[in-house]
């Protein structure tokens, strides 16, 4: 068994866990476990944005640095990654077909999306459903729907093009800020609550929960980084709709 293919293989592994919303320690912990029974000692450490793996067997060591570039939340990828993973750390190295799970994960890798009209189409449900539960009426709640659904296929469009998500950002809250008050200008909702409804789809729940957890884990590195993500993320948004809304108000618009 080449044990450079089987460490590649396994990095690999982490950094789809880690590309598709997974925790850093959550990636740390599958490149161990499916190598701790096959090589005599395995380090790994694991930033959102880099994976450093090595392994030492026959007194030889061997070291990989992967680079994480991009981040997106895809959790149904995490789950059969990790699902490969218990597979896999219960191999026996002998009887190893490696070349089987590489496949798999390849498979994983190149899995599409959830469909698109679904997502579409419960981002502006989850969005008017949460804006109620923020304080808007039900007056607001066709428009935060149009709003967010709009909102979202804006964000998607963009994603594809690879711009920063702080730039994605600051013109989707532009964006919902610009709706509401056409919304609101013509007493379809009102412009506080179908702004706060719609910029729901924006926020970013990932970043922060899992910055959360790797602290809990003590990945303090992991921890810090995810949280100042996320309030770049936050500030980002707040930013886009601030800068539409003080245009507004300039023009003799009312809020």
């Amino acid at each position: 068994m080449n044990h450079e293919d089987l460490l590649k293989f396994v990095v690999l592994a982490g950094q789809t866990i880690l590309e598709n919303g997974g925790e850093t320690y959550r990636s740390e912990d599958t490149i161990t476990r499916m190598l701790e029974n096959k090589v005599e000692r395995v380090e790994t450490f694991v930033t959102p944005t880099g994976i450093f793996a090595s392994i030492e067997n026959d007194g030889k060591i061997q070291t990989t640095i992967t680079r994480v570039k991009q981040r997106e939340s895809d959790l149904n990828k995490v789950a059969l990654v990790n699902d490969l993973s218990r597979r896999f750390s219960k191999e026996n190295l002998d009887t190893l077909d490696l070349d089987k799970y590489v496949k798999e994960l390849r498979k994983i890798r190149l899995k599409g999306k959830y469909n698109y009209v679904l997502r579409i189409f419960f981002a502006g449900v989850a969005a008017a459903s949460s804006g109620m539960l923020l304080g808007s009426t039900l007056k607001d709640f066709l428009p935060t729907f149009v709003t967010a659904t709009l909102l979202q296929i804006f964000v998607t469009y963009f994603e594809k093009l690879r711009l920063s998500t702080f730039i994605i950002n600051i013109i989707g809250g532009a964006f919902a800020a610009l709706l509401g008050i056409i919304f609101s200008h013509f007493s379809v909702g009102t412009l506080n609550g179908i702004i706060i409804g719609s910029i729901v789809t924006l926020l970013p729940g990932v970043a922060i929960t899992n910055a959360v957890r790797d602290a809990i884990w003590g990945d303090l590195v992991s921890a810090v980084s995810r949280g100042v993500e996320a309030v770049i993320s936050a500030i980002s948004i707040a930013a886009g709709v601030g800068f539409i809304l003080n245009i507004w108000l300039v023009i003799g618009g009312n809020l």
